[in-house]
């Protein structure tokens, strides 16, 4: 049993501790190049983690930007329609409501000044009016025809009295009547016969 333990308890237990003795001294001598190793290896695995970090950011960021530019023009596109519309609908009520105003200023305009009834009742009492002032035309030019051609039967007469009054045979004296004395002025004769 001695040997048992000798074989399987003391030797192994030498040899474990030879060889951690071993292990460790080996490990010393290269604890500086797995330090500088394990140090390489966290910045390369950290480098790594952060730039994947930073690559999903950039991504996340690229995402956001389009989804809300596309938003933004979404909503410009949408607000320029908008406003085209509300200018078109605008346009259209302003022709509307100018075309309703004519309408209805023509109504009222014909109903109320120049309403048609009224219109021919006036165009009438109008040509009753110029056939009366016509027909009063009419006559004052009757009169202004006869006593013009008085006027100038009176201006003929003037001058001819004029021209036979300045001729001295044709005027009468005390003794011997003349052409422009009547005959009854001169005697009675023929005052019953003749006509005044």
């Amino acid at each position: 049993m001695a040997k048992f333990y000798l074989e399987h308890y003391q030797l192994p237990r030498q040899s474990v501790i030879e060889d951690f003795y071993e292990e460790v001294q080996e490990t010393e001598k290269y604890r500086l190049k797995e330090i500088n190793a394990a140090v390489k290896i966290q910045a390369l695995w950290r480098m790594y983690r952060q730039r994947k970090h930073y690559l999903e950011e950039q991504w996340a960021v690229k995402i956001i930007k389009r989804v809300y530019i596309g938003y933004r023009t979404r909503k410009n596109f949408w607000k320029l329609i908008n406003q085209q519309l509300s200018h078109y609908r605008l346009m259209f009520y302003s022709s509307a409501a100018t075309a309703i105003q004519r309408i209805y200023r023509g109504f009222y305009s014909r109903k109320y000044f120049h309403d048609f009834g009224a219109r021919k009742k006036y165009l009438k009492h109008i040509e009753g009016k110029n056939e009366r002032r016509i027909a009063k035309m009419h006559e004052y030019a009757k009169q202004q025809e006869l006593e013009e051609q008085r006027r100038q039967e009176d201006y003929a007469r003037m001058e001819f009295y004029k021209l036979a009054s300045s001729l001295h045979h044709l005027t009468s004296t005390k003794a011997i009547p003349g052409v422009y004395r009547g005959l009854e002025e001169v005697s009675d004769f023929g005052k019953h016969t003749l006509k005044a």
